[in-house]
């Protein structure tokens, strides 16, 4: 009896007909190819977010650096007089890189050239359809003066906040009065840091002379001149990027990239036709009647990916044209408005 068992359900195991085979094939393609779907289209969503976080991450990183930068343009410490009384002992005290008469620049694309002229500093180096601005001020980090208290070619600080580096142009202030000079050397003494300010030493722009005119006391703050210059450039990468100048020791404005893929950078300017404060237009920089009429400044940047991972080209609006791409890039649009804190000052 168990013989007979045993050879009947040895009779029934004879394994799958081809056409059982088949159907098997085929469905199991069709949830392999459903999950290859699934795994395509989770891929690609998630290549489009983290393209569009780069975009919003380099954008909040730019529009956050220009506006600093613009908010303190015409910073000059607590001195409030005007830049026809400030003392300066540079030679060529109203070069591109130091011109501190002029807190706010800016240069606007005209279809054929620029207006105003590129400084040669960095003509050839800017995007065609593209804005350029400069601002101009001293670093917030200011240190005090310590005795002894002299108007000769030097002036003396506490070595633990020195912040300054030989070939620094320097801004030095006591409210009431300012100077402005280069940092030609620093001497440890027993009573703090010499800063010395003499015409030796063959820096850039350098001195005309070691005197001051003024003699600062300890209610003195000595600090950095800084500039900074914003422009669209050709990036490592070939992309379009912005770059930022900024003001060094010994006059020197080396090229930075701070963000690439920025495609473009418009700039417009508020100004102020009735002196209260507040803008009455906003115009390109060619336009503007009066730079030192300008309390505040508008910005827009144009970003994209660094990929094509759009699905179609996208249609985008800036500074008021409407364009399609003809790519597939991701393109975002950022803009603020700032307020110059210091307008006036200078």
């Amino acid at each position: 009896m168990k013989k007979r068992i045993f050879l009947t359900l040895a009779v029934k195991q004879r394994g799958m007909t081809l056409v059982e085979i088949m159907i098997a094939l085929g469905i199991s393609v069709i949830l392999l190819t459903g999950v290859l779907q699934i795994f395509q289209s989770s891929k690609i969503s998630y290549r489009t977010l983290e393209a569009s976080a780069r975009v919003q991450e380099n954008g909040r990183f730019a529009i956050s650096f220009m506006a600093e930068d613009l908010r303190m343009a015409g910073y000059t410490g607590c001195y409030t007089g005007t830049a026809a009384n400030i003392e300066s002992l540079l030679n060529n005290p109203t070069a591109y890189g130091w011109d501190y008469t002029t807190p706010l620049a800016g240069n606007e694309w005209n279809g054929g050239g620029w207006t105003p002229a590129l400084d040669p500093l960095i003509a050839g180096q800017v995007l065609n359809n593209t804005d350029v601005f400069v601002t101009r001020g001293l670093a917030t980090n200011g240190i005090g003066l310590t005795a002894p208290f002299t108007n000769a070619a030097g002036l003396f600080v506490n070595p633990a906040a020195n912040n300054i580096n030989n070939g620094d142009i320097l801004m030095v202030t006591d409210c009431n009065r300012a100077s402005i000079f280069q940092a030609t050397n620093q001497q440890i003494v027993g009573f703090g840091v010499n800063i010395v300010h003499s015409n030796a030493g063959g820096w850039v722009p350098g001195n005309t002379g070691p005197l001051l005119a003024n003699n600062y006391a300890a209610d003195a703050q000595v600090a950095r001149l800084q500039t900074n210059v914003y422009y669209i450039g050709t990036g490592a990468t070939g992309a379009p990027a912005l770059f930022r100048r900024s003001l060094i020791a010994n006059g020197a404005l080396p090229a930075q990239e701070l963000v690439e893929d920025v495609e473009n950078m418009q700039v417009l300017y508020g100004e102020d036709l009735d002196n209260d404060s507040i803008a009455n237009r906003y115009v390109s920089a060619n336009n503007v009647t009066n730079m030192a009429n300008v309390v505040s400044v508008r910005v827009g940047l144009l970003l994209r990916s660094a990929d094509n991972i759009a699905s179609t080209p996208q249609t985008y609006t800036f500074n008021g044209v409407t364009t399609l791409a003809n790519d597939l890039r991701i393109r975002r649009i950022f803009s603020t408005t700032v307020k110059l804190r210091n307008r006036g000052i200078l």
